[in-house]
């Protein structure tokens, strides 16, 4: 581990050096030249693979306390991680054309969503919360659900799709 540790670091600083010699970033376009698609379609997949690289990365470092699940910092902080994923799944399912009357609308972005990870609202904010999400989170569920439902053709196997408890 410490060796690809070792090795990341050398590889990230002879990149940082590739663009020291003109003082302009490495890989940065001119300032007249047209943005290029692909050269950003390769920067943004770059983005993709350093946050990957940062959740790898620190999986098994141990954290200075483990959060209580129940407590209000941590339920706030799990309902952002929900509007989040609600928001990436919604994203993706529309870039690819699927179920566009639920998924190619707004990002759900409400006021809380931005607030620091220290936040601690009151329950009863927490529960307000939690039932706005539910009003977005539970069409969009159910109409995937339906659909995938009626293209299982197996009656057994259909029942258990979407089945949560």
């Amino acid at each position: 581990m410490a060796r690809a540790r070792i090795l990341l670091v050398a590889v990230l600083f002879a990149l940082a050096a590739c663009g020291q010699q003109t003082g302009e970033k490495a890989g940065a376009p001119a300032a007249d030249a047209p943005p290029d698609p692909f050269e950003m379609q390769i920067e943004i997949g770059r983005y993709g693979v350093m946050l990957d690289q940062v959740a790898n990365l620190t999986t098994d470092i141990p954290s200075a306390a483990e959060p209580e699940s129940e407590a209000p910092g941590t339920l706030a902080r799990n309902l952002r991680h929900v509007v989040w994923e609600y928001n990436l799944n919604r994203s993706r399912l529309c870039a690819r054309g699927l179920y566009p009357e639920v998924s190619c609308g707004p990002a759900y972005e409400p006021t809380w969503i931005a607030d620091p990870a220290t936040a601690e609202p009151s329950l009863e904010e927490l529960r307000s919360r939690a039932n706005a999400v539910s009003e977005q989170v539970m069409p969009f569920w159910e109409t995937v659900c339906a659909d995938i439902r009626a293209r299982q053709t197996n009656d057994e196997e259909r029942q258990y799709i979407c089945a949560i408890e």
